[in-house]
Parts: structure tokens; C-alpha cells; sequence
């Protein structure tokens, strides 16, 4: 009798703790119309199947091994993906815009180091590769850029930047105002300022008034404070991760 009790409360506790965390981080977009996926696989941690520290995790998928996820993809079949797939996967984007923090979905996506964000500061191809990873995201977001990573250009899609801008982040509340956030503090982070930057002004300038308070709030904050703080730190005077403040 005991241990049924005792089963029975862990099972509850798990339950709530994932319900919890589903909450915190992937709203629900059934208000756009897409197919939203709620299957195992959603939120399965990312694994790459090769051996190697966290730095080797990162760098190797934007390097020149071509490593895989654990899904078997590369970045070339990620960047291949279309608006579609961009919007039904879940489990790629912590491997494109890597964090220094853990992932509370999936604790086992690589995360930034001081080393990884070294290499990135010293390899222009590990930067030019992230550039252009950011370009297909970006074009998702239903903006064109144009120019170099030092020196990026953007506009709206002529033709139909307010349907695929409304299908994926224009509006109140989307689980890509989170990607946004990401995207852009791991912009920042490994070197291409200017682009996370440029990002962050042509969302403001084109977002009408439809994106909520918080959201513009947190791409501020990933946008324009100190890279020490996370975006999720209430606390100004919070001490932060020690080598971001390098």
C-alpha cells in the first residue's frame, strides 16, 4: 500500500514538473492554424553521435566535419528544411543558436563555453557558416539580408512578409518569440553583433504593436544587455557567468 502511495506521488510530481516546463517554453500556437506536435520526440534531449567535450559539439557542426545530431542531420539538411519543418521540429534550434545555459527541455544540447566561443572568435568560417544559418531562420521570419555578417541588411519580403511574418512571429505570443531570444544572444555571443543587432531593429520596427510587452522586453534585454546576464535574469545586479564578463 505504501509503495503504490509512493509510486503514485512520484508519477504526479514528474506530470507536473513536465506540464511545467511545456508551459514555460513552447506556447501553444493552435491560434495560427499550424499542426502543433506534442509527440515524444518533441522534447527528446540532443544528443550528437560522436564522442568529444562540449566545444567539439558545436564547432564540429558548424565546422568542417559536417557532424550530425541525433537525428543523423547536418547543418546543410537543417538549412535545407522548409518553412514548414522550421516550424514542426523542435529539436534543432538549440544545436544552431547554442546557449551558455542549460536548456530546461533539453538539458543535453551542447552549450557555449568560453572555449567554443573562443573558436568562433578566431575561425571565420565557424562565423560565415553561423551567418548564413541565421539567413534561412531570418528568411522564415519573412526578412531578406542582404550584405556581409559585419555589415547586414534587412528588409521585409516584398510580397507576403505580413503571412509568413503572422504564420511564425507576429503576434502576441509564439513559441518563436522564444527562438527569437535565443537567436539572438547566441548571435551576440559568438561574434556577430551587428547581425543580432540589425535582427533585433527590423523586428522592432516591423512588429506593429502586435508582439507582447515581455516578448519585446527579453529581445531587449537579449539585444542590449551585458552578454554576462541571460535574458531570464531579473536581477541587475546578479553576478552572471564570470567569462562572459571578459
Amino acid at each position: 500500500m505504501h509503495l503504490r502511495l509512493l509510486c503514485t506521488n512520484i508519477f504526479r510530481l514528474h506530470r507536473s514538473f513536465y506540464t511545467l516546463s511545456i508551459q514555460k517554453s513552447t506556447p501553444p500556437t493552435q491560434h495560427l492554424g499550424r499542426p502543433y506536435s506534442s509527440g515524444s520526440s518533441l522534447f527528446r534531449p540532443l544528443n550528437f553521435n560522436m564522442t568529444g567535450d562540449t566545444k567539439s559539439l558545436i564547432v564540429r557542426f558548424y565546422g568542417p566535419d559536417k557532424a550530425k545530431d541525433s537525428e543523423g542531420r547536418t547543418l546543410d539538411s537543417v538549412l535545407k528544411f522548409d518553412n514548414r519543418a522550421l516550424e514542426y521540429h523542435h529539436d534543432y534550434i538549440q544545436v544552431l543558436f547554442p546557449l551558455p545555459e542549460r536548456s530546461p527541455i533539453n538539458p543535453e544540447a551542447p552549450i557555449i563555453t568560453k572555449a567554443v566561443r573562443d573558436a568562433f572568435a578566431q575561425d571565420e568560417f565557424l562565423r560565415e557558416r553561423l551567418f548564413t544559418a541565421f539567413k534561412r531562420m531570418a528568411d522564415f521570419y519573412a526578412f531578406d539580408v542582404t550584405g556581409s555578417k559585419d555589415d547586414p541588411k534587412f528588409s521585409p519580403k516584398a510580397q507576403n512578409f505580413k503571412r509568413l511574418a503572422g504564420n511564425s512571429w507576429l503576434t502576441s505570443m509564439d513559441h518563436n518569440h522564444l527562438r527569437i531570444t535565443r537567436i539572438i544572444r547566441c548571435l551576440r555571443i559568438l561574434g556577430l553583433g551587428p547581425v543580432a543587432q540589425g535582427f533585433y531593429e527590423a523586428l522592432k520596427q516591423h512588429e506593429e504593436g502586435r508582439v507582447s510587452r515581455r516578448s519585446l522586453m527579453y529581445w531587449q534585454r537579449a539585444a542590449e544587455r551585458p552578454l554576462y546576464l541571460p535574458p531570464e535574469e531579473s536581477n541587475e545586479e546578479a553576478t552572471g557567468i564570470a567569462w562572459l564578463r571578459e
